[in-house]
């Protein structure tokens, strides 16, 4: 799919990054997502591919992506002072076990 959230609003992109993910696991598919949108990024993609200039220039998970320190990388998704800001929060222990995550209404439930 290329840029499947391109142009949508911020919740909606969700519900379609969902969408996506549903019908990933329930048919038991591969399903490759070409995007720039960073929180389809990181809170859907398993394994990311970063391409820079036609090429592959880092690969791994979500997680993997907080720890990198590849340059051109850190450069492109974490651009701003406020996502470097996060990067670094991410690398605390309670982020790392998404302690810091609100499910079921309660802060700290896994």
């Amino acid at each position: 799919m290329d840029e499947p959230n391109s142009g949508l609003d911020p919740q909606t992109s969700l519900v379609i990054d969902k969408l996506i993910k549903d019908i990933t696991i329930d048919y038991d598919i591969t399903t490759v997502v070409n995007t720039h949108d960073m929180n389809t990024v990181m809170e859907s993609g398993d394994h990311i591919v970063y391409m820079h200039q036609g090429k592959k220039q880092w690969e791994g998970s979500n997680e993997d992506i907080i720890f990198s320190e590849d340059k051109l990388l850190n450069d492109f998704i974490f651009a701003s002072e406020f996502f470097q800001d996060i990067k670094e929060m991410r690398k605390t222990e309670a982020f790392r076990d998404k302690k810091w995550r609100h499910k079921g209404g309660e802060a700290g439930n896994k």
